[in-house]
């Protein structure tokens, strides 16, 4: 039976929950990990890594929830060996995948970006995921959507929460109600909310703006 998802990253915070929610739709799928999950059955998951990236089985749409886990600091200024450890994996590897997707025919591509992604950004970070976005509008997939959210929101792993996660948070929720107008893509929102809507935004066409900026292509 063909797959109505591929979904790479399905162990992180958003895919995650992207799985959660197409498992409860009834939707069939394939994940692409680099460890396998546990509590999914093992002929549902195909291993793979950056070097090796196994054949693709039939699907309609690529799901594309990876990226190089950044501290805050690194997201405003990134080191110079992290840059290159980060465009390999946000930018390089992302491609690849959405390369390799198109030449099996899979027309439709969901990828996790950011708010403010611009190839012309200054900010290392926002261009490197502006020009993913670029290049991925050039392969020529029926239909593209990039979600573009702020702060995340959900349960992570300790090691990812230091004091300026917490404070994001904290000040996020406190100061909520000033982001409004072209500022509400700014808030910080649930890795839930982004899943949900990032696949309803699949399903059919309707303004989302006021919970998530994103791009439907």
């Amino acid at each position: 039976m063909k797959n109505e998802f591929l979904v790479f990253g399905a162990s992180g915070l958003t895919g995650g929950y992207f799985l959660k929610e197409i498992k409860d739709r009834g939707k069939e799928f394939h994940l692409f990990n680099r460890e396998l999950m546990e509590n999914e059955s093992k002929e549902n998951q195909t291993l793979y890594s950056s070097k090796n990236i196994p054949e693709f089985p039939e699907a309609k749409t690529l799901v594309i929830c990876i990226g190089y886990p950044l501290d805050f600091l690194e997201l405003i200024f990134m080191p110079k060996e992290k840059k290159q450890i980060f465009t390999s994996v946000d930018l390089d590897l992302v491609l690849e995948l959405a390369k390799k997707a198109y030449k099996n025919n899979i027309q439709n591509i969901l990828v996790i970006s950011a708010v403010g992604a611009n190839k012309s950004s200054p900010n290392f970070y926002l261009k490197t995921k502006g020009v993913m976005e670029e290049e991925i509008r050039k392969i020529g997939f029926n239909t593209i959507i990039f979600a573009r959210p702020g702060h995340l929101l959900g349960p992570r792993d300790i090691s990812r929460v230091d004091v300026f996660v917490r404070l994001i948070e904290f000040f996020g929720n406190i100061f909520s109600f000033m982001y409004v107008g072209p500022l509400r893509k700014y808030k910080n929102i649930s890795a839930k909310t982004v899943a949900n809507v990032l696949l309803g935004s699949l399903e059919q066409e309707q303004s989302i703006s006021e919970i998530i900026s994103y791009e439907r292509v």
